[in-house]
């Protein structure tokens, strides 16, 4: 008995010795990678598909206001015609197209050379008289045409400003139209220093 106390106490001290070796950090078994999932992949650009002109939506055409038709339709400057309140005095107008300059062109009085004229800007009101080229396809079609030009001189002058001077402005109450001019008329409209600046002047909305 006495030799038996003494066995168990060296094998329960030395049990310990005989345990298998803790395993190292890299051989401690590792989880399997999920597999990929679809929402992994990034998606696949869509390929155009080529679309025939019959498949495709027509589209919209807008037709012409009736208020085009009738002035397309309208008599051109070389028929004479009338518009607006044509009573009373006028002024004999040719029309001048200068580039990169405001104005209308040169008006007169009936007897006068082109030489005593005046270079002017035209103001309209829509609901009385437009000005003779609203009714033509294009502006410069009335280049170099006559006309009797009804109203009066507005008592402002406007502001030309690429020659830096002020021009008379002519209300417009009506027009006759006479035809295309015989010849163009060779002057230049007012330049700088020819027009004398009119503080109280300003220029209105619808100048042309």
């Amino acid at each position: 008995m006495g030799l038996l106390i003494p066995l168990l106490l060296f094998l329960a001290t030395t049990a310990p010795c005989f345990a298998p070796p803790l395993p190292t950090r890299s051989q401690v078994a590792q989880p399997d990678p999920p597999e990929p999932s679809a929402n992994d992949f990034p998606a696949a650009e869509a390929t155009p598909v080529p679309t025939s002109p019959e498949s495709q939506p027509e589209e919209e055409i807008r037709k012409p206001t009736p208020e085009k038709v009738r002035r397309a339709t309208l008599p051109a400057a070389l028929t004479p015609a009338i518009h607006g309140r044509t009573e009373g005095p006028y002024l004999i107008g040719q029309r001048t197209i200068v580039e990169d300059y405001c104005g209308w062109g040169w008006v007169r009085k009936e007897g006068e050379s082109w030489n005593q004229g005046r270079w002017i800007a035209i103001e309209y009101d829509p609901k009385v008289c437009p000005v003779p080229h609203s009714f033509l396809p294009r502006p410069q079609d009335d280049r170099d045409y006559l006309y009797r030009l009804y109203g009066e001189f507005a008592p402002y002058r406007g502001y030309e400003p690429q020659a830096d001077v002020w021009v008379d402005v002519f209300w417009i109450k009506g027009f006759v139209s006479l035809g295309p001019a015989k010849d163009p008329l060779r002057r230049d409209p007012p330049h700088q220093g020819s027009s004398k600046p009119n503080r109280f002047a300003e220029r209105g909305a619808n100048v042309r």
